[in-house]
């Protein structure tokens, strides 16, 4: 089984005029290599993905499941639909085929009060999984003023997804650094949370994280942002991962981000073929290891 941990679904109107901005500024960087515009006016105004476009791309990969996460920009840039109706949107697509699309609540810890509110209500009326959480929108998780937040997270029995690493536009990169998470690994030891991305420029960090709490886990997602330009790093990194932490890392993609670069099909074809590990690593990569975190 493969399982794609790392997907994003929304309408254009979920999402902010400028988080759609900029997410194409690191893949201008691309313009040299791809035959495409990245103008943003051309390329995402009418930007929508919804379920039949990640089936698509699942089916074409391969990929037999996938954790959808969608994102609270809301209190830096205002979105046309509140994170309520899109929170709403998301579970309620994805109850259309439960068997391949496992939806996690996506909110803003400094939300308060309307925060726990709304883990409650989602944990209650769809048996909620997990949470998406970014804190490049202004906060660190071990600040005391998300500390209640986190608390209702571990009651509730939720895995956690956060964003670290890169972060552009009116996201603040220093908030993203994975060793603010280290305090709540400790202080919640039966609460599972993922690092997403490798930790970006903090690999290394998360790599040791991982190996010093039993409850900390990362994903491989972006990591095909190295291709088309540098297939060799990717499988550096693969190996080392297979290396390192072959038991606390999971394939993803982060779909739509990479479509216009990289295809999720082709980078799950990439870590299924290369030569990065053996057959029984690159299952746990694929699917073993996330089955097992969200007890599929």
């Amino acid at each position: 089984m493969i399982i794609d941990s790392h997907v994003h679904l929304w309408l254009r109107d979920h999402l902010p005029d400028a988080m759609v901005r900029m997410y194409l500024e690191p893949l201008a960087a691309l313009e040299g290599l791809m035959d495409w515009d990245v103008s943003a006016e051309k390329v995402w105004p009418e930007y929508t993905v919804d379920a039949e476009k990640a089936l698509e791309a699942m089916d074409a990969g391969g990929i037999d499941k996938a954790v959808v996460l969608p994102i609270d920009f809301n209190l830096v840039e205002r979105a046309r639909i509140d994170i309520e109706g899109y929170n709403r949107w998301v579970f309620e697509t994805c109850a259309q085929v439960p068997d391949r699309l496992i939806p996690f609540i996506g909110v803003d810890p400094q939300r308060g009060e309307a925060a726990l509110e709304l883990l409650d209500r989602f944990v209650s009326k769809y048996d909620a999984k997990g949470v998406k959480l970014y804190p490049s929108t202004g906060w660190f998780p071990n600040e005391d003023r998300v500390r209640g937040f986190l608390a209702r997270v571990d009651e509730l029995g939720l895995t956690v997804v956060s964003h670290t690493g890169a972060a552009w536009g009116s996201l603040e990169e220093r908030y993203s650094e994975p060793s603010y998470w280290t305090d709540v690994l400790e202080r919640y030891p039966d609460t599972n949370i993922v690092l997403a991305h490798l930790g970006g420029k903090w690999r290394h960090q998360v790599i040791q994280m991982c190996k010093a709490y039993p409850n900390c886990y990362t994903d491989c997602s972006a990591l095909q942002g190295w291709l088309p330009s540098d297939p060799g790093t990717a499988l550096a990194r693969l190996k080392e991962l297979a290396g390192s932490i072959p038991d606390k890392v999971s394939f993803g993609s982060d779909f739509p981000l990479f479509e216009l670069s990289y295809t999720t099909p082709s980078w799950a074809y990439f870590v299924r073929t290369q030569p990065w590990a053996d057959e029984e690593i690159k299952a746990k990569l694929l699917g073993e290891n996330m089955r097992a975190l969200l007890g599929l």
